[in-house]
Formats: C-alpha cells, structure tokens, sequence
C-alpha cells in the first residue's frame, strides 16, 4: 500500500482516540490491517519483481510520502491535539520506514530478533496486478476519505 492511507488512518485513529497511549499502538496495527486489504503500490507498477527498488518505484513512493505528510501536516498545522494526530500518521507508517531505510531496512530484515516480524509484513500484503489498478486504487481511495 502507498504511504498516504497508512499515514491518514493513523492521523484519523489519533485524532479519534486523542490519547498516545492508545492512538499510536492502534495506528501501528492499522498498517497491518490496511496491509491486507488489496492494494496498489508503486512495486507493483514500476518494480522488478524480486528485485530491489527501481527509481520511477522509488520516485513515486517518496512523492506519496512527502505528499501526504504535507497535506496532514497542513491540515492539523493549528490544532491543539496535532501532536497526537501526527504521531499516529507517523506510527501508521513507521514500519515501512524502518524496513525501507538504506542502514536500518537491510538489518531488521536480517536480524533474527526481528527478521521474522518483517517476513510476516511481507506475507500479509495483499498486493493487485497493475490490471486490476481500479481496486487496487480504489480501496487506498476510500481508505484517505474516510480518515478525512
């Protein structure tokens, strides 16, 4: 799934549940959740299959990320609760984050203490083929208008 409906559901569950304790646990599992719903991502319409990122991929999932982390960040920019509201987009997407750095990403996939976790998080996905794009889309579609 793209960044900006992991980062919208977490904004929403932390401006829902207003409380970090509960916000960021609950926006962490939301991207397991959303994980497993069918989805769209940039590895399936510029990837290599079993290979590492191509650059239109990775182009296209940075534009996501800084995209959406912008828009959130506009709309909560005067909110009293947008730390909260912040924190969950950003445990919404934190995995991805982990596993997508260039020194952290190659370590926690390796590492036995956590190697499996990441295993799991790559065998949940419920990734469309390109010529399924409408569904693929659409779920990420409705995902960010109902977090809106």
């Amino acid at each position: 799934m793209m960044a900006s409906p992991h980062m919208f559901a977490g904004a929403a569950i932390g401006k829902l549940t207003r409380r970090p304790w509960l916000a960021y646990p609950a926006a962490f599992t939301s991207h397991f959740l959303l994980d497993y719903t069918p989805h769209l991502d940039s590895h399936a319409l510029y990837g290599i299959p079993g290979g590492g990122p191509t650059v239109p991929e990775a182009a296209m999932a940075i534009t996501d990320f800084v995209l959406g982390a912008v828009l959130i960040g506009w709309l909560v920019w005067r909110r009293a609760d947008r730390r909260v509201i912040l924190g969950g987009a950003l445990f919404g997407i934190v995995i991805d984050l982990i596993e997508l750095s260039p020194g952290l990403g190659p370590w926690f996939e390796a590492w036995p203490g956590t190697a499996w976790f990441s295993a799991w998080h790559h065998a949940i996905q419920h990734n469309v083929t390109p010529e399924q794009w409408a569904l693929g889309v659409g779920t990420q579609v409705v995902i960010i208008a109902l977090a809106l």
